[in-house]
């Protein structure tokens, strides 16, 4: 019997090394695989150069964006729109007004939206009084008729819809943009300011609009912008001014109220605004930059492995864009 007990002893302390052995090798493994997994969080608005310039950053093989490694110009552009037109859920323009209330809340009173152009806020519930629902690139520049509330088409597109002050959205009407300073104003060329703090917002909405919609055109002919005699017709779906909005892309970079709107709109339709998300793109769609010249002057020599990135808007949103 003490024979069997001692290989008994001697079984259970080999296991029991085992075991050891086994817990230090996780250990180790979990710690080196932590302190070379490479997550940084994107800063939105300030990873510009000193010319506004937005910095490129690689995307990881599950990301949303997985698949625009490398890519510019109209390449890009196309992959973009199969990536954000794939598995899109339409909302109608009636069902609008439920999601706006949730996409365009105010960061500091979550009882108010966050009215476009002129910044009021106003009650979050919708009274058909307080807040309207405007169409940043105008209805009537669509190419179709004006929408209905039953509408899931181009026209209820929840990107391209701002709650905002009915006497603003009457002031701005379907007007094209044009440049100024301040506040919002009509301007003396016919067109409409949005002002200091939304330029940068609306230039990244048409950005998108223009990505998403093939027959949507982006031009700066201000002659041709202001003729409204095509209006609802596919040959007046164009809006304007591009190198305006490209300048103002940089001037007025993406902020918390963009991130977490598009988050929102992503929970409610199923797509994103990739010009909010990696606001570098457009540079290489309109601006025919390449990539190394937005990459961070540090960064120029890192070999492609090091730059993989698993791209997070913040810890908040962290694994929100894996398909």
């Amino acid at each position: 019997m003490a024979r069997r007990r001692s290989r008994s002893n001697k079984t259970n302390k080999s296991n029991f090394i085992k075991l050891i052995l086994a817990a230090i090798i996780f250990a180790v493994s979990y710690y080196f695989y932590q302190d070379t997994k490479v997550e940084p969080e994107m800063t939105y608005g300030s990873n510009q150069s000193e010319l506004g310039f937005y910095y490129y950053t690689y995307v990881g093989d599950n990301d949303y964006y997985s698949g625009i490694n490398d890519l510019v110009g109209q390449e890009l552009k196309d992959e973009l729109s199969l990536i954000i037109n794939e598995g899109i859920e339409r909302t109608s323009y009636a069902e609008a007004k439920e999601y706006l209330a949730d996409s365009d809340v105010s960061l500091d009173d979550d009882t108010k939206v966050y009215n476009i152009y002129d910044g009021v806020l106003a009650p979050r519930v919708w009274d058909s009084t307080s807040w309207h629902r405007e169409h940043v690139w105008p209805n009537s520049r669509l190419g179709l008729d004006r929408v209905d509330e039953s509408n899931r088409t181009i026209a209820s597109d929840l990107h391209n819809l701002r709650a905002v002050t009915p006497r603003v959205n009457s002031s701005r009407s379907d007007r094209v943009f044009s440049d100024g300073s301040g506040d919002y104003t009509i301007t003396d060329d016919g067109g409409f300011y949005p002002g200091d703090d939304h330029k940068g917002d609306v230039a990244r909405i048409i950005f998108y609009m223009a990505v998403m919609y093939d027959e949507l055109m982006l031009i700066d002919d201000m002659d041709l912008l202001l003729n409204e005699e095509d209006h609802y017709t596919p040959a007046g779906a164009r809006m304007g001014q591009l190198s305006l909005l490209l300048r103002w892309h940089r001037e007025d970079p993406v902020d918390e109220f963009e991130i977490s709107r598009n988050q929102s709109i992503y929970e409610a339709q199923n797509n994103r605004n990739p010009f909010i998300d990696k606001p570098e793109l457009v540079h290489l769609i309109w601006e025919d930059m390449t990539i190394n010249e937005l990459l961070e002057p540090e960064d120029e020599t890192v070999g492609f492995s090091n730059q993989i990135f698993l791209y997070m808007v913040k810890e908040t949103y962290h694994g929100a864009f894996i398909k």
